[in-house]
C-alpha cells in the first residue's frame, strides 16, 4: 500500500531532487558489473542514511537487500526514483511513478530525443505523463546526481568507486554526464568538496536553469560551475543567473562551441561576422556569468570567485592591473606572456616593493614582474614581496609563481602565500612544475592555485570580464514600425526578405535618419529632372542581398545622361548575373560622405535570441573582424560601450586630435536597430551597412538596409 511521500523542503524542488528521505532504483541489477547494478551499489557504498528500495521483479534480493517486484509493493512512496530500465520499459515505469505520487524521477536510459523522430515522440510522452501528475523528470539519457552532504550517490557515474565523497561549497550542473565524473574525480585529488553535482541529460523537463534556481536556495552552495553544450531554456538560465547574483553566488560556465565550425549561413554581413560563440559571450556577459576558455580552469577557479562580487567595471574599461611575483624567471615570464595576450595590464615592481626587497638583501629590477630570483626564496622575503604588491594601489590582482621549491621546500615559497588568505584583492598561485600537495594546501586555505600559465591567465581574465547582470531595458513604443512591418510582410517577399527601400523604411519608423532617396519603379522613365548630383544608383530587389556582387551598383554619377546609362547598366548586369531576380525598380541616392562608415546589424540567434552587432562598415565589413556584440534590445549606455569596443571607431572618439564624430547619434541609431527585437512578425536578421557618421552634432544617415523575416 503506497502513501504520500514525506518531504523535508515544503514545496521546494531542492529536497526531493537532492535530499530525498527515500529513494528507489527501478530495474536495479544484482550484478555491479552492469550499469543497472552500480547505482544501488554506489548508494550503499557511500552510506546513504535514508531509506532505499531496489525494484527487480526477477529477484527476491538485490545486493543483499529485499527486492520488490514493482513500485506499488513498496512500504512507502519514495520521493525520488532512479529508473534504470532499458528504453522500452521506461514509459510504463514513469506512468507507475506518476500514479504513485513520486516527486522526482530520473531516467538513465538513452534512445529518446537524441535518437531521432521516434525518440522525440517517446520523450514527449514521458514529459506528458510526468507533468499531468505534477512529477518532475530528470533526463532522460542522464547519469543522475550526487549530494555529498547527505551521502547521496544517486548516479551511475563510475567515478563513485572513489572511497569517499567530500562535502563542499561547489555545485556542478553539467550537460555531460561523464564530465561530471571528471570534475568529481579531479576534486577528490585536490580534497575539493562539492555541495551538489548533477548530469541533466536531455533536459526533457528539468533544465539547467530550473535546477540552478532550486540550488540558489541551498545554503551549502556558494559557487556554481556549469558545463554546457547548448542552451535549451535560455530564459530560465538567465533567471537562474540573476537569482544567483542576488544571492552572492558566482556562476562560472564552460561552454563548447568556440570554433568557427559553429557558424551558420546568413544573407547579411552580420551573419558572417557574428558566429554563435560571439552571441554566447554576449549572453553570458549580459546575465552575469563568468566564462572560462579552458576546462581545466572550470574547477580551479572556484576558490578565486567564492564570496566575491563582480568588479566595478569590466576589463575593457579598467585595463586591470595584475602583478606577477616569481621565484622562477621562466615560469613568471610564461604567466606574464599569457596575461598580456588576455589584454591585462602588467604592473611591475613599485618603488615600495623594490625598497622593501632591498632591505632584505634582494635586488628587484624594474620589469613586467617582480622577480625575486633564486636568492629570494625565503619565507620572510616572499611575505614581504606579496605584502608590498598587494598594498600597491595600481595592482588589482596578484599572481605568485612558485618553482620547484613548492614540491620540495614548500615552507619557503608556498606557505607564505597561505598567510594572505582572505585578502580583499585576488591572490592566486601558479606552481611550476606541478606540486599537488602544495596546491592542495593552498586550495584548502581558499587560494586558487593553477597547474598551467594558460589556466592562470584564463581565470584572471574571466574574473575581470565578469560583470553584474544588466538592468532590463525599459519597454519602448514600436507601434509605428510594427504596423509598417506587418503591412510589408503581406506584400511580395523573396524568402522572407524585404527589398532595400522597405527595409530602410522600417529603420526610419524606428527613428533612424535615412539618406535622401528617390525610388524609381519605371526603369524607362525620364530622369533628366534629377539635379542633386553626384548620386548612386542601386537596383531594388527583395531577393538580392549583395547588390555589388551582381553589378547592381554604380557610384559617383554626375549627370542626367550618366544616370540613364547607369540605370540600364545595373538592370542588364543583374539580368546576366542572376536572371531569376525580379527587380522592383532602382534607388537613386545622394552620394554621402562622413567621418566613418559603420555596420549596425541585428540577428535573432537560435541559441541566445536577438543580438546587435556594431563594426566597421562598407564593402570590406567582413574583413575587419572588429566588432562588438550585445543582446537586444539594449540601452544607450550599452550602445556607447559597443562603440568604445570597436577599435576602428577610435577615430571618431577624438583620437590624437582628429575631429569627433557624432557618437551620441550613432549610439541612438544602435539602440533603434536593437528595437527590432520587439517587432512582429519576427525579424530574423537586419542590417544597415553603411551607416554614415558625420561630425559631432551632425547626426548619422542610413545608406543601405537589409531585413529578412522569420519564416512562418
Amino acid at each position: 500500500m503506497t502513501r504520500s511521500p514525506e518531504t523535508n523542503s515544503g514545496t521546494s524542488l531542492l529536497g526531493p531532487l537532492f535530499s530525498p528521505r527515500s529513494v528507489a532504483f527501478y530495474g536495479a541489477s544484482n550484478d555491479t558489473a552492469k550499469m543497472a547494478g552500480r547505482p544501488f551499489h554506489f548508494l550503499l557504498k557511500h552510506g546513504f542514511e535514508g531509506r532505499a528500495y531496489p525494484i527487480n521483479s526477477n529477484r527476491d534480493t538485490v545486493l543483499g537487500h529485499k527486492a520488490y517486484p514493482n513500485l506499488r509493493d513498496l512500504p512507502e512512496c519514495p520521493e525520488h526514483v532512479f529508473v534504470l530500465l532499458p528504453t522500452d520499459g521506461v514509459e510504463a515505469a514513469i506512468a507507475e511513478c506518476a500514479a504513485a505520487g513520486v516527486r522526482v524521477a530520473t531516467v538513465f536510459a538513452g534512445g529518446f530525443a537524441e535518437a531521432g523522430a521516434a525518440g522525440v515522440a517517446r520523450q514527449l510522452r514521458l514529459v506528458e505523463i510526468a507533468r499531468s501528475a505534477g512529477m518532475r523528470l530528470v533526463g532522460p539519457n542522464c547519469l543522475g546526481m550526487i549530494n555529498p552532504h547527505d551521502k547521496l550517490a544517486l548516479s551511475a557515474a563510475n567515478v563513485l568507486e572513489l572511497d569517499r565523497l567530500i562535502p563542499g561549497n561547489i555545485t556542478v550542473i553539467s550537460q555531460s554526464g561523464s564530465l561530471t565524473g571528471t570534475i568529481l574525480s579531479r576534486g577528490r585529488d585536490l580534497d575539493v568538496g562539492f555541495a551538489k553535482l548533477i548530469s541533466v541529460g536531455n533536459e526533457a523537463d528539468l533544465t539547467v536553469g530550473e535546477i540552478g534556481l532550486a540550488c540558489v536556495e541551498d545554503p551549502a552552495t556558494e559557487v556554481f560551475l556549469l558545463f554546457l553544450e547548448t542552451f535549451r531554456d535560455r530564459d530560465r538560465i538567465a533567471e537562474f543567473a540573476g537569482a544567483a547574483h542576488a544571492a552572492g553566488k558566482p556562476v562560472v560556465a564552460y561552454k563548447l562551441g568556440r570554433s568557427e565550425a559553429g557558424r551558420t549561413a546568413a544573407v547579411s554581413h552580420t551573419g558572417a561576422l557574428v558566429g554563435p560563440d560571439a552571441a554566447v559571450d554576449a549572453f553570458f556577459s549580459a546575465h552575469g556569468f563568468m566564462r572560462v576558455d579552458l576546462f581545466e580552469t572550470l574547477l580551479d577557479i572556484a576558490p578565486l570567485v567564492a564570496g566575491r562580487r563582480p568588479p566595478a567595471k569590466p576589463l575593457a574599461k579598467t585595463n586591470a592591473g595584475v602583478s606577477v611575483i616569481t621565484t622562477t624567471g621562466g615560469g613568471g615570464a610564461m604567466v606574464v606572456d599569457r596575461l598580456g595576450r588576455q589584454g591585462l595590464n602588467l604592473v611591475g615592481p613599485s618603488a615600495d616593493t623594490i625598497a622593501r626587497c632591498a632591505a632584505k638583501g634582494i635586488s628587484v629590477q624594474p620589469s613586467t614582474m617582480v622577480d625575486l630570483t633564486a636568492a629570494g626564496i625565503r619565507h620572510d622575503i616572499v611575505v614581504e614581496a606579496i605584502d608590498s604588491v598587494l598594498t600597491n594601489p595600481e595592482t588589482e590582482a596578484v599572481v605568485m609563481v612558485a618553482g620547484s621549491t613548492a614540491q620540495f621546500y614548500p615552507h619557503l615559497s608556498v606557505n607564505p602565500i597561505a598567510e594572505f588568505t582572505g585578502w580583499q584583492k585576488p591572490l592566486i598561485a601558479y606552481i611550476v612544475p606541478p606540486a599537488e600537495d602544495s596546491r592542495r594546501m593552498l586550495i584548502g586555505k581558499g587560494i586558487a592555485a593553477f597547474r598551467s600559465p594558460e589556466a592562470t591567465a584564463d581565470a584572471i581574465a574571466a574574473f575581470f570580464n565578469w560583470r553584474s547582470p544588466r538592468v532590463a531595458t525599459a519597454s519602448v513604443d514600436v507601434a509605428v514600425a510594427n504596423d509598417l512591418l506587418a503591412e510589408l510582410a503581406r506584400g511580395r517577399l523573396a524568402d522572407g526578405q524585404l527589398n532595400e527601400w522597405d527595409a530602410l523604411c522600417v529603420f526610419g519608423a524606428l527613428g533612424l535618419d535615412i539618406v535622401d532617396t528617390d525610388v524609381i519603379r519605371d526603369l524607362d522613365a525620364d530622369l533628366s529632372g534629377t539635379t542633386d548630383f553626384p548620386v548612386v544608383v542601386k537596383v531594388l530587389a527583395a531577393g538580392l542581398a549583395h547588390k555589388l556582387d551582381a553589378g547592381g551598383v554604380v557610384l559617383n554619377i554626375d549627370g542626367a545622361a550618366a544616370l540613364d546609362a547607369a540605370v540600364r547598366q545595373v538592370r542588364d548586369n543583374v539580368a546576366r548575373a542572376q536572371p531569376e531576380i525580379e527587380l522592383d525598380g532602382v534607388l537613386v541616392q545622394r552620394m554621402e560622405q562622413g567621418l566613418v562608415e559603420v555596420l549596425v546589424g541585428f540577428v535573432r540567434d537560435p541559441q541566445v535570441g536577438p543580438i546587435v552587432t556594431v563594426g566597421m562598415g562598407g564593402v570590406y565589413a567582413e574583413l575587419y573582424e572588429d566588432t562588438a556584440v550585445r543582446l537586444a534590445p539594449l540601452s544607450s549606455e550599452e550602445a556607447h560601450e559597443m562603440i568604445e569596443e570597436v577599435r576602428g571607431l577610435v577615430t571618431i572618439r577624438g583620437f590624437r586630435g582628429q575631429p569627433r564624430g557624432d557618437v551620441d547619434a550613432l549610439a541612438e541609431a544602435i539602440v533603434a536597430v536593437s528595437k527590432l527585437a520587439g517587432l512582429t512578425p519576427d525579424v530574423a536578421e537586419a542590417e544597415i551597412n553603411p551607416l554614415i557618421v558625420r561630425a559631432e552634432g551632425n547626426g548619422v544617415d542610413a545608406v543601405d538596409g537589409l531585413s529578412r523575416l522569420e519564416e512562418g
